[in-house]
């Protein structure tokens, strides 16, 4: 999975529900404090990219017998 930095992307803040525009530019971790309320939203697309490795790697075994 190859991505283009900077990055925008939609996030929203778990604590009030709003939702803020925000710009990546690697995949190391990024805080983003709220618009509305200050909470820090924390982001780590390098961890994000694993997760969806391993899942993607489990459909796979699980669609050709594995366990």
């Amino acid at each position: 999975m190859e991505w283009k930095f900077p990055m925008p992307m939609t996030i929203r803040c778990f604590k009030c529900g709003k939702v803020f525009e925000v710009a990546f530019t690697s995949e190391e971790r990024h805080e983003f404090p709220c618009p509305a309320c200050g909470e820090v939203e924390v982001y780590d697309l390098g961890a994000m990219r694993e997760k969806v490795a391993a899942v993607y790697a489990k459909r796979i075994r699980k669609s050709i017998g594995g366990r």
